[in-house]
């Protein structure tokens, strides 16, 4: 037999870590009607995901967009790529061309940028995956270090991850008693200090330093009856300010230095999904269905929302230097309100 023959149906590449990794660069036909989230890197590049829930198929896709201003128009992209569950959240890692997003499978992914010489275009090329959650991944943030990551699930488990190797460091399983609906890593301690919180009405502060890493911050008095609690976040400029929302639309500035909330406010009558900090007053309610994101653009600070009516929107409030500011996105038509929160104790 001709040696040759072997040399035509044998491809000597086939196990190569690039080919195993390698996705076809075939831009997805459309944007997924619910939009889940919205990110920016320190260029101000962003990242959008939307999942499929209505469909035969319960996928997701993922879009790269060097103008903002262009999603979710699908021809405005850098480029796409179809995931083959929801992705509900998503973050950029040390730079602009690593992703690390979760899906619904509990499956986490770091994904590359890159760019093909021959055809002068651009695709995802997956880095890393594991299978860390045993169901969907509700929450994902990165550590102000950038080599760390921590990941809340409906499994209720919480993980610390090395992003580099995409290798957990720390499982606290059963780290709440009902879903971890949001993660919050602390932006000034490096690498270690985090907040979480679930629908069993409890918010912990956790540092993974510690041998008993979890502190109380703030609990219901009757989970069954009481509120229970969907978002966390830290306020940049004040590092022991968090700011926790709940299934009734209320928003609780907590001291995590005394474990002891200072200020409450309701601005909704509707679950809150996401909390951002600002130093603007603003309010809109453009947005027709379920508002999921909130980010800030770094390169002309203008704020963009997303929700389940496949809007993204773009805000430009007002400057207001005298005031410390939180908004909120909440589970209903309204996009955002805002709450005054002067007086905060540095």
């Amino acid at each position: 037999m001709d040696s040759d023959y072997f040399e035509v149906i044998i491809e000597p590449n086939r196990n190569a870590e690039a080919y195993r990794n390698y996705v076809p660069p075939d831009l997805p036909a459309l944007v997924e009607n619910y939009i889940d989230f919205i990110e920016f890197c320190a260029d101000g590049y962003m990242l959008l995901g939307s999942s499929n829930l209505t469909g035969r198929h319960w996928c997701g896709s993922l879009w790269y967009f060097i103008d903002p201003d262009g999603a979710p128009d699908v021809e405005k992209c850098l480029t796409g790529m179809t995931c083959e569950n929801g992705v509900c959240d998503g973050k950029f890692l040390s730079d602009r061309q690593k992703i690390l997003i979760g899906e619904d499978s509990g499956t986490l992914q770091v994904l590359a940028l890159s760019e093909s010489p021959e055809e002068h275009t651009f695709h995802f090329s997956t880095v890393a995956t594991a299978c860390g959650h045993d169901d969907s991944v509700l929450s994902v943030d990165v550590f102000a270090g950038e080599t760390r990551a921590v990941t809340g699930s409906a499994d209720m488990n919480i993980k610390v991850w090395n992003t580099e190797a995409l290798e957990c460091e720390h499982t606290y399983r059963t780290a709440h008693t009902h879903h971890v609906t949001s993660v919050s890593a602390h932006p000034q301690e490096n690498n270690s200090v985090f907040a979480s919180c679930s629908l069993d009405g409890t918010v912990y502060m956790w540092d993974t330093r510690q041998t008993k890493p979890a502190s109380v911050v703030m609990t219901s008095i009757n989970p069954q009856s009481s509120p229970s609690f969907t978002s966390v976040s830290w306020q940049p400029s004040k590092s022991g300010v968090l700011a926790i929302g709940s299934s009734i639309g209320t928003v609780t500035l907590t001291d995590t230095r005394l474990l002891k909330p200072f200020i409450q406010f309701s601005q909704f009558d509707r679950s809150i999904y996401r909390l951002r900090f600002a130093g603007h007053n603003y309010s809109d309610d453009r947005h027709e269905d379920f508002v999921r994101g909130l980010a800030w653009n770094p390169k002309t600070e203008q704020l963009y929302s997303c929700g389940w009516d496949k809007k993204v929107l773009v805000h430009s409030p007002s400057p207001n230097m005298n005031t410390n500011v939180l908004l909120a996105s909440s589970a209903k038509g309204d996009d955002f309100k805002n709450e005054t929160t002067e007086g905060i104790v540095s």
